[in-house]
């Protein structure tokens, strides 16, 4: 994965109309992502839900149009989830613990069917990528998916609401599809959960100095 917050415009230059969705494209992923698969997104902390009104608070649906939004096949393993939930949950030992709030599920021929005239047909590519963890030592989590959006022409007039009236296609559509965290797999993000607010997942202090 891109670090430049540049993936979605490079990628749509080389491969426009989301052409490399053809092929699979994340190292020793179980192949490419088939439109009638399902994939989820994990909301969590500070982002959050009103249940009440069914409404998604604060999630980094930006990401789309930058370096990717992170989510994972329904094929994953529970290990596969607990590694990418491990490495959302981690944080400095200054910073408030972090939940899995809630998650999103959507059919893949839903993202793919979502549509603009100013980027000349598709809004979303979804692809098999591959991502590595927070410890490179850790083995890359092969069932991950990136979502990028295809961004209108540089020059186009009003480009920064399009791109924003784009995101919010997709923002919308994942509020059809919450989750709570205790209906799935058996509340295995539950436990996650209670490891984070007990203290676990407090990234090392670089600055630090070594043991002796």
């Amino acid at each position: 994965m891109a670090s430049d917050d540049k993936q979605a415009v490079r990628v749509d230059e080389a491969f426009p109309h989301c052409e490399c969705e053809k092929y699979s494209v994340g190292l020793r992923s179980p192949g490419r992502v088939e439109s009638d698969e399902f994939i989820y997104r994990m909301v969590v902390s500070p982002a959050s839900v009103d249940w009440n009104a069914k409404k998604l608070i604060e999630d980094s649906f930006r990401d789309t149009t930058t370096n990717g939004f992170s989510v994972f096949r329904e094929s994953a393993s529970n290990d596969d989830i607990n590694a990418i939930a491990i490495d959302r949950l981690s944080r400095k030992a200054t910073a408030k613990p972090k939940t899995v709030q809630a998650l999103v599920r959507l059919k893949v021929e839903k993202v793919r069917g979502l549509a603009s005239e100013d980027v000349g047909g598709r809004l979303f590519c979804v692809y098999d990528e591959t991502v590595p963890r927070r410890d490179p030592q850790m083995p890359r989590v092969a069932t991950h998916v990136t979502i990028l959006q295809r961004l209108p022409p540089a020059k186009q007039s009003d480009r920064k609401k399009l791109i924003k009236d784009g995101t919010l296609v997709l923002y919308r559509l994942a509020e059809t599809g919450l989750l709570k965290v205790a209906d799935f797999r058996d509340g295995l993000l539950t436990e996650l959960n209670d490891r984070s607010l007990n203290g676990d997942f407090v990234l090392p202090d670089p600055a630090a100095a070594p043991a002796a």
